[in-house]
């Protein structure tokens, strides 16, 4: 399993309701508004399920998960570099 740039984009696209056409790699979902504490919830089942590993409670935050480019960085990162 890997989380792709494509999926996330999909993702976004499909369950938040995000215009992908509207937002690069380093668009804030979360402090701008875009999406709110509801939906990350289902993001991080998302994240969970396409990255193949279990998030830990301390992983859950804005440096990791607030923009496209943060949540493949640190999905990169913890699977030990390996580009999705």
């Amino acid at each position: 399993m890997a989380l792709t740039r494509d999926k996330l984009m999909d993702y976004l696209n499909r369950k938040l309701g995000i215009d992908v056409s509207e937002i690069d790699d380093d668009t804030l979902l979360y402090s701008s508004g875009m999406a709110d504490s509801f939906s990350m919830v289902d993001m991080l089942i998302f994240i969970e399920s396409e990255a193949g590993f279990k998030l830990d409670p301390t992983d859950v935050t804005l440096d990791n998960l607030d923009s496209v480019g943060r949540i493949l960085n640190f999905v990169n990162a913890r699977n030990g570099g390996q580009s999705a």
